[in-house]
């Protein structure tokens, strides 16, 4: 009798911290505290972190390099191989709506599932700015089952935000986002993602007056005449330095180019993560110095 009675006691407590999590595709999984998890999107990867949960990640793709780049990866985000995934024997896969909306990652995370894997799709990491990170953040919090830690972690959020706001200048300086591979291969970023997220939160005006991404040439820089252009750090090394940069079609001709006022973001900022109002921060101050007060 007391041994059934400590079963059941067992039972019963490992039901309580088991979390039903509804994913933003509609599916839900049933976890408590996964041992052995697949990060996917370096968001997720790196919020796990923040939660302490690191020791349970088996795997991950090949964004996901920060605060750990020695981890196992199963190969660039939007061809995530299946096979690849089930050999790391995960209790549960976690990626964002944006990575898994690839077509063939659709179909690998329906052969995830018919393998009996679990996967939590989070809500998409490259829309929804601070707002939606801190809702994945609650999502992985009631996963690990530390909510108390992610409640912190988006307080935190809003006590950097007020140092963005202190910092943000005056007059809102007019920004382009420029994404470089090399000189000859780039391309202006619209309003949509987390380029755009992070011009507007650090007190600047996206000039682009489209959605999309657009290659760079001259004319359509020039016409659009930037302030300020902001590069991903390693796309800024790809062409060479800021006088790499002032050689690139139409930079030189514009008040951005004619001032030298080119800035660099974490290589990680098209998909929004728990860094962001440390962005923010950052080139709201730079800009506050070169635009004034």
């Amino acid at each position: 009798m007391l041994k059934r009675t400590l079963l059941l006691s067992v039972l019963f407590a490992s039901s309580a911290l088991a979390a039903q999590v509804k994913g933003a595709d509609g599916v839900t999984v049933n976890v408590s505290d996964p041992k052995r998890v697949v990060a996917l999107n370096a968001t997720t990867l790196e919020m796990i972190y923040r939660l302490g949960k690191q020791k349970s990640i088996v795997g991950t793709d090949n964004t996901g390099v920060y605060p750990a780049n020695k981890l196992t990866s199963v190969g660039h985000w939007a061809q995530l191989p299946a096979e690849g995934i089930i050999s790391l024997k995960p209790d549960l896969v976690i990626g964002t709506a944006d990575n898994f909306a690839t077509p063939n990652n659709l179909k690998v995370v329906q052969q995830l599932r018919a393998a009996g894997v679990m996967v939590l799709v989070l809500p998409a990491s490259d829309t929804g700015g601070l707002n939606g990170v801190k809702t994945r953040l609650n999502l992985l919090g009631q996963v690990y089952n530390v909510q108390n830690a992610a409640s912190s972690l988006t307080r935190s959020f809003d006590t950097t935000l007020a140092a963005v706001k202190a910092n943000r200048p005056k007059k809102a300086p007019r920004v382009v986002f420029l994404y470089a591979h090399s000189p000859s291969d780039a391309s202006i970023y619209g309003t949509e993602g987390g380029a755009n997220e992070l011009i507007e939160l650090a007190g600047g005006k996206n000039a682009a007056p489209f959605k999309d991404t657009k290659a760079l040439t001259a004319e359509a820089l020039v016409a659009l005449n930037p302030d300020a252009i902001v590069m991903l750090e390693r796309g800024l090394e790809g062409v060479g330095g800021l006088e790499g940069a002032l050689k690139m079609p139409g930079v030189a001709q514009t008040n951005a180019g004619k001032n030298r006022r080119i800035y660099t973001v974490d290589n990680s900022v098209r998909w929004i993560g728990p860094r962001l109002p440390e962005f923010a921060l950052k080139l709201a101050r730079q800009w506050k110095a070169d635009f004034g007060k």
